[in-house]
């Protein structure tokens, strides 16, 4: 009798919960948009790095051939400390949609705890954020107190709370990135087009002056075909990169909204797949080789 009355109290808990959690529209958009935010987030990080790293080698390259960069500012427009700091912003973005992805899939205690861990953490350290930290502090640990038993509903309810909590904050963030892949906004796409073209005046002047040697204009060569390579590389990666954050803040909105009524349209989040997906294939091809 014991077992019977324990068994039809799981039943009742289970159907009680089950009525709280998210539709299959909510899961979908939910899904959708975790992983676009996470794949364009850890993109940014890594696009960040290679616009510094680039700049060292393209100015280096224009040190032993005598150009404009200075020997003693190898790194130009990309100054480590700045650099940290856009990366820092990049991977908010991608702790928050690894936290969602977590939230609306089957996920162990440890591995959940740990991505809200990320995620306040990471959030805290975005400049111009709107949430406080202790405001972040209660969502991390709103998602804590899941525990053990992952219950569809209580996943359903830090989802719910945490989205539109968080909307602003990711809107911001996606202004930071849009900033920095447009070479006409002054940031950091800006300082690496001005490093390209430095580079090709450079080699292109080198190469016009007769009597060099043989190894010496082989390095002018190189140089002038990393710059096509970089320009190249920066007018697909940065315009895809626009369209697929500006469908993010889009989709950011739809999905608040989707969160509250499962009959609102999601077709900006799909859409947002699209442009996430064209990124992944530009990035794909113009790092073959390199």
């Amino acid at each position: 009798m014991k077992a019977l009355h324990r068994t039809c109290l799981l039943v009742l808990f289970i159907a009680t919960s089950a009525g709280c959690a998210l539709t299959s529209t909510q899961k979908e958009a939910t899904n959708r948009f975790a992983q676009a935010s996470e794949e364009i987030g850890d993109f940014s990080s890594t696009e960040f790095s290679h616009f510094r790293s680039s700049t060292i080698d393209m100015n280096t390259t224009s040190v032993i051939l005598y150009g404009n960069a200075k020997p003693d500012d190898l790194d130009g427009a990309f100054d480590s400390d700045q650099v940290v700091e856009r990366v820092k912003s990049a991977q908010a973005l991608s702790s928050y949609g690894k936290l969602l992805l977590l939230l609306v899939n089957d996920t162990q205690e440890a591995e959940l705890k740990q991505a809200s861990n990320n995620f306040v953490d990471s959030f805290k350290s975005v400049s111009g954020k709107q949430l406080s930290d202790s405001q972040l502090e209660g969502l991390g640990q709103l998602v804590q107190a899941i525990g053990s038993v992952v219950v569809e509903s209580r996943k359903a309810e830090a989802v719910k709370k945490i989205v539109p909590a968080a909307a602003n904050d990711v809107n911001t963030l996606c202004d930071l990135l849009i900033k920095d892949f447009t070479p006409s906004a002054n940031q950091l796409a800006t300082g690496f087009d001005i490093t390209i073209r430095q580079l090709k005046q450079d080699t292109d002047s080198f190469l016009e002056k007769p009597g060099k040697s043989a190894s010496d204009r082989l390095i002018a060569i190189d140089g002038r075909k990393r710059a096509q390579e970089e320009k190249d590389h920066l007018a697909q990666i940065s315009s895809q990169a626009v369209k697929t954050l500006e469908a993010l803040k889009k989709a950011n909105t739809q999905l608040v909204n989707a969160l509250k009524d499962d009959s609102i349209s999601i077709e900006d989040i799909r859409t947002l797949g699209k442009e996430a997906n064209t990124l992944k294939i530009a990035v794909g091809a113009l790092s073959n080789g390199k």
